[in-house]
């Protein structure tokens, strides 16, 4: 549920060994650093790849816009290792948060279904929904369909 996902969120996010400020309002907040916004996230993604229907040869040779998504996707397992050895599983909750916010701006501006590139996008929408729903799993927070 969000509900749970928001308090175990709200806890993971806090560096351990400082003073852990709970906040109830901020925790449920969809629109910033919390558990329900990532849930949000990999639902939204989830929705971009069910509309997705083209299929054709895939241009590898991504725009500006499409490489920072993938530059941020491929930070994901340099943070995995740091977050196992330091016991942080803070610099998880705050890399999956960075992520979404960059694949927002992406979306902001950037169409994906019905674009000439949409091969492209949905092939980065999907490696951006299977990390952001890995993350998730690793912090104990569901990954829901539908939200």
């Amino acid at each position: 549920s969000s509900t749970l996902a928001a308090v175990k969120y709200s806890f993971l996010k806090q560096r351990i060994g400082g003073d852990i400020i709970y906040d109830p309002i901020e925790s449920v907040n969809m629109l910033g650093n919390s558990g329900p916004y990532l849930q949000y996230a990999y639902v939204r993604a989830l929705s971009i790849l069910r509309k997705g229907t083209k299929e054709q040869e895939h241009d590898y040779a991504f725009t500006i816009d499409e490489r920072l998504v993938a530059r941020k996707i491929d930070e994901y397992s340099d943070v995995l290792r740091e977050a196992a050895q330091s016991l942080y599983p803070h610099l998880i909750c705050t890399y999956l948060y960075e992520l979404a916010q960059e694949f927002n701006r992406f979306y902001e501006h950037n169409t994906v279904i019905g674009d000439d590139r949409e091969p492209e996008r949905l092939t980065l929408v999907a490696a951006y929904a299977s990390v952001l729903a890995n993350g998730l799993r690793l912090l104990g927070i569901d990954t829901p369909e539908k939200m």
